[in-house]
């Protein structure tokens, strides 16, 4: 998963960068087995988590959350969004982003995976 494509044609492939902690920036080649591995892991949270697609309401009066606090854009009809437990709503790439990063809602600062962890359990 975290393995270097290789370039066509003599085109460039830019190599993935991560973030093993906040404040660390890493090509994915500089990554330690260990490293890559709680990556994966994350990854595979994100994707669990819910997502959909931006929809205001038909008449647009509805007390709806327009802006995405990580970006600072307004939602538009249909932007895909994910959804965390805390039930705040981000742009998709937005969101995942963040949580490659931090694991905490950046609106409330609940922590996501405890909540995802907790859902695995009632299962």
């Amino acid at each position: 998963m975290l393995i270097q494509p290789p370039a066509y044609h003599g085109e460039q492939v830019p190599v993935p960068v991560y973030h093993p902690t906040p404040s660390q920036t890493r090509l994915a080649t500089q990554l330690t087995e260990e490293e890559q591995i709680r990556i994966a892991q994350r990854i595979g949270l994100i994707q669990h988590l819910p997502k959909g697609v931006y929809d205001p309401g038909r008449d647009g009066s509805e007390k709806k959350i327009r802006e995405c606090v990580i970006c600072m854009m307004d939602f538009v009809y249909g932007d895909p969004i994910r959804f965390l437990p805390c039930m705040h709503i981000y742009h998709l790439d937005c969101i995942d982003d963040w949580l490659m990063r931090s694991f905490t809602c950046p609106s409330c600062m609940e922590p996501v995976d405890a909540a995802l962890l907790s859902s695995y359990e009632t299962n």
